[in-house]
């Protein structure tokens, strides 16, 4: 049975959006960018979530971040239909490859070209590998289920134990994130029989659909009758206790004196549609550059010189600035207090381990489906980026 979320309405597999915003950013978005992708609106939503989160009526709601790698979809699209497998280039393509043979030609030859004849190899020799994953899904997935399931690949090939006596294993090259699992526990029994390991995610009721069209699955159980096969499900923590809320109060307060004027900086202007997009643009180089502390209008403005924005449009946001005088220092105020709790929930909840742990991890997630600017990743942005 597929679940059914607030803000959608399921009519014979189709999907209409009620309240629909206009998309920006990821299908997560950082907590604290709802500021100026949404103005006051997204600051009001991301307090709503952080609020929600220290509830102790609300059950555990974090999710783990994995860093999987590659994305895996595969399902059925009628009842004893053929198994259709495919990464990230299939599903967006919409090459739905429901053979070991089809889909190892389309991952060497017709997802992009190579730049050179070593990348043309590697990618050979990968669409080697990911098409022999094609029985194996195909035999852990029942006849009748029809719909596709989005996975990160955890391991393609049984890991090694370590020094310390646990399995690691580290699946995505660009970043530092392992994961680690004791051999001794259930989910090590199992993995001392696998050959793959995915972590499963959500579910999608057609082929191709937009990531922000998920829908989260909390049990994977169905697709774990191949002992070659390990579908991890979600794990979640416990909610935060104990934190301050006088900080809370304070944005809301900042907020308060700041709404109509941040709003009107963010407000959409002829030739300058894509301010909030600029706005991220920086947000992310500052993380990328760990200078997240030095958020601010001076920091903004001697990064949009060297910046890839035209010279007319950093003219346009120069005269919005002067027309509304200190709504972007609000707007990286709010962004900061709101990133410095979000912080202190996820020094908290990264303590709590399970049969699964992570070093150098990459936060957590909270689906929005009951909210209007969609999911929220809680990543420690200050220590975490890519590779």
């Amino acid at each position: 049975m597929v679940p059914s979320y607030v803000g959608y309405t399921m009519r014979a597999k189709e999907f209409i959006f009620e309240n629909t915003v206009k998309k920006l950013g990821r299908a997560f978005n950082h907590l604290e960018d709802l500021v100026f992708f949404y103005g006051s609106q997204g600051t009001i939503e991301a307090l709503e979530h952080i609020k929600e989160m220290m509830s102790e009526e609300t059950s555990p709601t974090i999710r783990m971040k994995w860093d999987g790698n590659p994305q895996i979809y595969w399902g059925r699209e009628v009842e004893g239909g053929p198994l259709i497998l495919a990464g990230h280039n299939g599903w967006s393509r919409g090459a739905k490859t429901n053979n070991p043979r089809d889909l190892a030609k389309f991952i060497a030859y017709g997802s992009g070209d190579p730049k050179t004849d070593e990348e043309k190899q590697a990618r050979i020799a990968f669409a080697k590998q990911f098409a022999g994953l094609y029985d194996i899904f195909d035999q852990a997935t029942p006849e009748d289920f029809v719909g596709f399931v989005y996975a990160d690949a955890l391991f393609l090939s049984k890991p090694q134990i370590d020094a310390q006596g646990n399995y690691t294993f580290c699946p995505n090259p660009k970043s530092e994130t392992c994961y680690h699992v004791n051999p001794n526990s259930p989910l090590g029994q199992q993995i001392a029989n696998a050959q793959v390991m995915v972590v499963g995610h959500a579910y999608f009721p057609e082929f191709g659909m937009d990531d922000s069209e998920q829908q989260p699955l909390d049990d994977f159980t169905q697709f774990n009758q191949n002992p070659l096969l390990v579908v991890q499900g979600p794990v979640y923590v416990s909610n935060p206790t104990g934190l301050d809320t006088s900080k809370i109060d304070e944005v809301e307060q900042d907020l308060a004196g700041n709404a109509r004027l941040i709003d009107g900086f963010l407000q959409e202007t002829p030739g300058l549609g894509d301010l909030k997009n600029i706005l991220y643009t920086y947000v992310n180089q500052t993380a990328k550059a760990k200078q997240l502390d030095n958020l601010g209008t001076q920091s903004f403005l001697s990064w949009l010189k060297s910046s890839k924005v035209s010279t007319p449009k950093q003219g346009k946001i120069e005269q919005k600035l002067a027309q509304n005088q200190g709504a972007l220092d609000a707007i990286f105020n709010l962004v900061t207090k709101i990133m410095t709790l979000k912080d202190t929930i996820i020094s908290q909840v990264e303590q709590q381990r399970g049969e699964i742990w992570a070093t150098n991890g990459e936060g957590f997630v909270r689906y929005g489906s009951s909210k209007k600017f969609g999911n929220v990743k809680l990543v420690p942005r200050k220590r975490w980026t890519p590779k």
